[in-house]
């Protein structure tokens, strides 16, 4: 797996091409104390392999935010939407704050 691209909140909405094995890391803000999380609500599985997010939060202080990465892992050739929430699992789809978007093109 070789990293092609690195998204953040700049690129919501934007269509990237990547080939085969070319990984797309997506990079958001998130603060988990407030309980809202970044999840993937929308990949096409039989195109891309979706890494569970990993949390980064540089300031060890109490209610201090920090960015979660997903990774993108293109599969197959093909297209897909996908989409990331950020919201209170537990609330439901009510309590969705946000959303990210970008549409992935993969090529051989």
């Amino acid at each position: 797996m070789s990293e092609k691209l690195r998204l953040t909140e700049q690129n919501d909405g934007q269509s990237v091409e990547v080939h085969v094995g070319e990984a797309v890391t997506v990079s958001l803000p998130e603060n988990a104390t407030t309980g809202y999380r970044w999840a993937v609500e929308e990949a096409d599985p039989s195109v891309v392999e979706v890494r569970e997010g990993q949390a980064h939060y540089t300031s060890g202080a109490v209610g201090s935010g920090g960015r979660v990465e997903w990774i993108f892992l293109p599969k197959a050739p093909g297209t897909t939407l996908i989409t990331l929430k950020q919201w209170r699992p537990w609330e439901g789809a009510s309590s969705i704050a946000e959303r990210y978007r970008f549409t992935l093109r993969v090529v051989p």
